[in-house]
């Protein structure tokens, strides 16, 4: 009697068990499992795809989210193309152009992605030592001036930029280099100026600017309607008086904003949860992200989408009254 008892206790127990391990998988079953594509763990959007996975997987119901390092926006577009991730993070530019498909995407059929949020933006700052005659981006013609290296978005964006004064690398003196090898040479009066898509403010030019006198050429309010017009995935900014030392008047620049998209036939509920749960009820975690997150706004995150918003981001932008 008592190993029939023995046994039914046993039964029972795995019996048991089972069953919770039955329920505890339909449960994770339940759960909506999400990918976001960020870029280089070096750089500043991994650590925001990090927050924002966590704020999904605290506040956002039914949905678990990990974040993972890529190559950035070129490989997160192939990424949601093929559903290999969910959201991804991207640069303003070359979302609008897988988009439209033109520039590197032409010939290519435009890509079913949709916008959910910006965040922080990275500045183009135009440098100019102030013992030259720079004082506009045209007046770069004949000087030798710096660029990011070849290929890459800083380099891109100053090209672009050029091209609205009338000006291409051909009427300067180009050379193709880092941030901080562009400093170095303007210390060395190697050069004259440099265009460089970088934070503001950025250590190497504070260096700079604490010895060297300098001058940071502003993008005027025609050039800047201009530009816009003609590239509606860069926003404007300013490179703010003290950014930068001697540096005492407010200097009105171009900026793009980091994106997070996702595929069009994300869920739609899904999608509003989860610009709400960040941009909204738990903004204050999402600033903890990374330093130039400090001063972001619900407004800042509705501002600079350069491809049409997934409904269920225009819902919620649209409830808080920031889209039309």
């Amino acid at each position: 009697m008592k190993k029939i008892t023995t046994i039914a206790f046993i039964s029972l127990l795995v019996f048991g068990l089972a069953a919770a391990g039955i329920f505890n998988s339909a449960g994770a079953a339940d759960k909506r499992l999400l990918s976001i594509a960020t870029a280089s763990t070096g750089g500043s959007w991994y650590p925001a795809g990090g927050a924002i996975s966590s704020i999904i997987n605290k506040y956002v119901p039914n949905a678990e989210a990990s974040a993972h390092p890529s190559a950035a926006s070129r490989e997160n577009i192939r990424l949601l193309e093929e559903k290999k991730t969910d959201l991804a993070m991207v640069m303003p530019d070359v979302a609008y152009y897988a988009r439209t498909a033109t520039d590197i995407y032409e010939d290519k059929p435009p890509a079913k992605i949709r916008g959910l949020f910006s965040f922080w933006g990275i500045d183009l700052l135009i440098i100019a030592r102030a013992d030259t005659d720079i004082h506009s981006v045209g007046d770069l013609k004949g000087h030798r001036v710096g660029f990011g290296p070849p290929g890459s978005g800083s380099a891109n964006m100053s090209q672009k930029i050029l091209a609205e004064y009338g000006l291409t690398y051909r009427d300067v003196k180009p050379q193709f280099i880092s941030a901080t090898e562009q400093s170095q040479a303007l210390k060395d009066k190697a050069l004259d100026a440099a265009m460089y898509t970088i934070g503001t403010p950025a250590a190497t030019f504070v260096d700079l600017c604490t010895l060297n006198k300098m001058r940071i050429i502003p993008i005027k309010q025609d050039m800047m309607a201009k530009i816009l017009k003609s590239h509606p995935y860069y926003a404007p900014s300013v490179i703010p008086a003290g950014a930068y030392p001697q540096i005492d008047y407010d200097a009105p620049a171009l900026k793009w904003l980091g994106l997070v998209v996702t595929y069009e036939d994300l869920d739609a509920d899904l999608a509003y949860q989860i610009v709400k749960a960040v941009a909204k009820d738990h903004l204050d975690e999402f600033k903890q992200a990374h330093a130039k997150a400090k001063k972001l706004t619900a407004g800042d995150m509705a501002a600079g989408m350069s491809i049409p918003w997934h409904p269920g981001a225009a819902k919620f932008w649209k409830e808080v009254g920031l889209l039309k």
